[in-house]
């Protein structure tokens, strides 16, 4: 499994969800790194912090009590607070956000669960998936870039989880994520669109006549083409240089069924 890494404790839990729920085989796993708190750092601050902050007050009230002035002291005290003071920030930060938990995302033959760590080990069957949305999205400042990834698997009945780059063998594991559950959902949704439903795909939506937005839809007849470039979904009216509709490809849901599902139809359709 290219998108597992090595020696990793695959929770029980998550394997007896797979098996309940008659998932089949494995085909991918991932899970988060989330930052732990920095316990040694604050020991190793604190520490000389508590002490230097002994000596500073009982300088103090030594100097107080012997010239009348605990001031003297004053240069002492605010070197104290300052390991004080940031290993107090450090602890009132932990304290108003704590850590992410460790969650586990896997896939398998025929759907996906997540397991987060001692809690629930949620499990959907491809049907039991309302959408797969993936929003990768290249950042430059114009020197160099980097791309962020970020996928959001949502059920049928609303639950969801959103991976990102925190997950070691993320973009492997969105790819063949990706490319399983658009072969399942490709397939029922061909059946819908027999059936003469209309099937959505967001802002968009498919019916066996044609593609449509809102008010504005456009026949097979008409469709010359619809694919993906430079990050935007183009769907192209025969005859026209501009493209009939423009949609940003990051955050389309679904997106490899709608392509597919779109080409096999104006293929359909072609004179």
């Amino acid at each position: 499994m290219s998108s597992e890494r090595h020696a990793v404790r695959i929770p029980h839990a998550l394997r007896a969800a797979a098996q309940e729920h008659g998932l089949g085989a494995r085909k991918g796993l991932v899970r988060n790194e989330p930052k732990r708190f920095p316990w040694g750092a604050v020991l190793t601050i604190g520490a000389p912090g508590v002490l230097l902050g002994w000596l500073a007050v009982s300088t103090a009230i030594e100097d107080q009590r012997e010239q009348g002035a605990w001031y003297y002291s004053l240069p002492l005290l605010v070197l104290a607070a300052i390991p004080l003071g940031l290993v107090g920030f450090l602890l009132l930060t932990r304290l108003l956000r704590p850590p992410p938990p460790q969650v586990w995302v896997a896939w398998y033959e025929r759907g996906v669960l997540w397991h987060f760590e001692g809690g629930e080990t949620p499990a959907y069957t491809w049907a039991e998936l309302a959408s797969v949305t993936r929003q990768d999205v290249k950042v430059s400042n114009g020197v160099t870039s980097a791309t962020t990834h970020r996928m959001t698997i949502r059920s049928e009945e609303g639950a969801e989880i959103v991976l990102g780059d925190d997950f070691g063998g993320m973009v492997p594991f969105a790819e063949g994520l990706d490319e399983a559950f658009s072969r399942a959902r490709v397939s029922r949704d061909a059946a819908r669109l027999e059936a003469g439903e209309r099937v959505g795909f967001g802002v968009v939506d498919l019916d066996i006549s044609g593609i449509g937005q809102g008010g504005r839809r456009i026949g097979w007849p008409e469709v010359e083409r619809v694919d993906v470039k430079r990050g935007l979904v183009e769907i192209h009216r025969r005859g026209e240089r501009k493209p009939w509709l423009t949609l940003p490809a990051p955050g389309f849901p679904n997106l490899s069924a709608f392509l597919t599902l779109a080409d096999a139809l104006r293929r359909r359709h072609e004179s």
